[in-house]
């Protein structure tokens, strides 16, 4: 099969995810890690692909390299760009999944009531609904709807997820006193992460990041809820309960007899 040029090949995918509803910033990734591998895709082996792979540090970070290149050379071949798949070659990747390090209830307490802003607002965020820095970084204020039930957040999530999940009031309060429809937090997802980092180790808390607010959200969900993995898994927005499950590991009491 005779080889496409690169930019046909990268717009004809981008017009893919697009219909597909995925975001720029997945094409985007996915595109570079194609990139990454140093040959075009028409002539790639399965040892360029594993290179590209190897590059990553983290074990995780390899495993995702892994599901998308795999993604991204299904998606050529249905669409008849390229006729070679060398992704069929490539061994399992294990994923390798380590145990949470969340905040005990004393720091996230901490972090809620002496963190300065907008920092402050960041670990409500974090620490009672559970986003990630990105998530965060997105939320608008039209992202929050009052239902006879209560309040939902509309929560853009990795891979392009677009979710509504259930929140606290406290959380909705927060949202509301900004007072705008659009994004309330001008800030990048590294920035807002390395900004809550050094706020976390000023008020002593050291070893730990961001992150460690969902991990804490997930811990008390997971506690409150009796050991109610699915239910976690919705407000966690797992795409899996077997993500949702490495949590059993730190719970205790009631929940922890429950799990066993």
């Amino acid at each position: 099969m005779d080889r496409l040029p690169l930019e046909v090949l990268k717009e004809k995918l981008r017009d893919r995810y697009k219909a597909q509803g995925f975001s720029d910033n997945l094409f985007r990734n996915d595109w570079n890690l194609l990139i990454r591998t140093g040959v075009h895709p028409q002539d790639a082996t399965v040892d360029d692909l594993q290179r590209a792979i190897l590059r990553a540090n983290a074990q995780g970070t390899r495993a995702n390299y892994g599901s998308r290149l795999k993604s991204v050379f299904n998606a050529l071949n249905k669409m008849r760009l390229i006729d070679n798949n060398p992704t069929l070659e490539m061994p399992v990747i294990r994923k390798g999944r380590g145990i949470p390090h969340p905040l005990t209830k004393g720091e996230a307490e901490l972090l809620m009531t002496e963190a300065r802003e907008p920092m402050r607002s960041w670990f409500i965020l974090g620490c009672l609904a559970g986003l990630r820095a990105m998530e965060v970084s997105k939320v608008r204020g039209l992202d929050l709807e009052e239902t006879p039930e209560g309040y939902v957040l509309r929560v853009f999530g990795k891979g392009g997820t677009d979710l509504a999940v259930p929140v606290a009031t406290r959380v909705a309060d927060l949202i509301k006193s900004f007072n705008t429809k659009g994004r309330i937090f001008q800030v990048t997802p590294n920035k807002l992460s390395s900004r809550a980092s050094k706020e976390m180790k000023r008020l002593g808390i050291d070893n730990k990041t961001f992150h460690a607010c969902r991990h804490y959200f997930a811990t008390t969900m997971l506690e409150k809820s009796g050991g109610d993995l699915l239910a976690v898994r919705d407000l966690m927005r797992h795409s899996s309960v077997a993500t949702t499950q490495v949590y059993t590991q730190l719970a205790t009491g009631r929940t922890r007899s429950l799990v066993n």
